[in-house]
């Protein structure tokens, strides 16, 4: 048996996420493989927790877990919480987890090419989440899951441009 799980998960505003998953392997040579990804802003959080669990009957499986998150404002707040209990030691079993801000030499890359910065963040966010969508078996869900994330995308860079244009022509008011 073999099965593959892939989400992305957007929080912004107060938003909770709480996010768990768990993947047992019971019989021999089994595959599970599973992707979450998610981005946090403004005062959002979100916990995954995951267990992969190897039975003692499930010699030759391979589980793979991966949670990536990006924290899109200081005041968002991301944990990852990975959990392997094996009790079989002829397996593949892997897990993986990070959190942090847009890389910086990404942005420095896009901006160096005229990219405004939230722009290029939005781009950047926008290609974290490819590789998710990009597992979809199903070509119209995909693109449906593509837009979106695309329309939450915006309507974040745009609640953002809107903030930014605000404190500009305050900025502009006080020095006149």
């Amino acid at each position: 048996a073999s099965g593959n799980l892939s989400s992305a998960y957007f929080g912004d505003d107060h938003q909770m996420l709480d996010l768990r998953t768990f993947q047992e392997h019971q019989a021999a040579d089994t595959t599970s493989k599973l992707l979450f990804k998610g981005a946090v802003a403004d005062n959002s959080h979100s916990v995954y927790t995951g267990l992969i669990r190897i039975k003692p009957d499930a010699r030759g499986s391979n589980a793979y877990q991966t949670n990536r998150n990006l924290k899109l404002s200081d005041t968002a707040w991301a944990e990852s919480v990975p959990n392997l209990e094996i009790e079989n030691n002829d397996v593949h079993c892997s897990h993986a987890s990070t959190v942090g801000p847009v890389d910086e030499e990404q942005r420095f890359y896009v901006e160096s090419r005229g990219v405004p910065s939230l722009v290029a963040e939005r781009l950047i966010v926008a290609g974290f989440f490819d590789e998710v969508l990009d597992h979809f078996a199903v070509p119209a869900l995909a693109s449906a899951a593509r837009d979106r994330v695309n329309k939450i995308l915006d309507s974040h860079v745009g609640a953002l441009l809107t903030s930014d244009s605000a404190l500009l022509a305050d900025a502009s008011n006080e020095s006149a």
